[in-house]
């Protein structure tokens, strides 16, 4: 029984009079999505996909590419937005961190496999799936390795510089839930000490980007 045919039989059920997503449908769905791209042609198209499918089954992640590239765009994000801070750097950092990118792979993914797109073309939809994803990734932290070395030493230079005159490195993210609502929480360090950053995950698109479901 293969990917596709599991995320069929799903998708056929989650259909069904009465039915609705469960929470531990997210993380079923993300794994059989990993499945699909390791027997993609092209798996680089759904990185973030693979990203968030690691990010979900693992309490920690410190070797993915994709995630690397996040915290040094975070850094350039909080680089330009200093002196004064903008208002508008908890909605850019929300943006680094991808869910838009993930949707947008997810329904090419599931194209490609000729499987339908209903759980992620509509607001609703993807409104329940996103909120149930960040409960299984949050307290779940991304950040780097030990000893960085080979592309991840490379990219941590490069986030280093990005930094310059400020001096900062942002040494890990997680998604974390305060009062019913998520938060993204960073870890920055200077020289002299460590401090933290945390902003309100504008995580979803508004309605106007998605497809209206057709009336009942």
């Amino acid at each position: 029984m293969n990917a596709r045919y599991r995320l069929e039989k799903w998708l056929k059920r989650l259909g069904a009079a009465g039915e609705t997503m469960k929470r531990e449908d997210v993380c079923f769905v993300m794994v059989q999505a990993r499945h699909l791209i390791e027997a993609s042609e092209a798996p680089e198209r759904f990185r973030v996909v693979s990203f968030y499918a690691d990010w979900t089954v693992h309490t920690a992640l410190d070797r993915s590419l994709v995630c690397f590239e996040v915290l040094r765009d975070i850094t350039r994000v909080i680089a330009e937005n200093m002196a004064p801070t903008s208002p508008e750097t908890p909605s850019l950092i929300s943006r680094v961190i991808g869910f838009p990118q993930l949707r947008t792979q997810l329904m090419a993914l599931f194209r490609e496999n000729a499987l339908p797109v209903t759980v992620f073309e509509y607001y609703q939809n993807w409104k329940g799936f996103g909120a149930f994803l960040l409960w299984h990734i949050a307290g779940q932290p991304v950040g780097w390795p030990a000893e960085p070395r080979g592309r991840a030493k490379v990219m941590r230079e490069e986030m280093v510089a990005l930094s310059r005159p400020h001096g900062f490195a942002v040494e890990a993210l997680a998604i974390v839930e305060h009062e019913g609502k998520y938060h993204w929480k960073l870890a920055l360090s200077q020289p002299d000490k460590t401090f933290f950053m945390v902003g309100g995950f504008d995580a979803i698109e508004g309605p106007e980007a998605f497809t209206t479901p057709p009336e009942a």
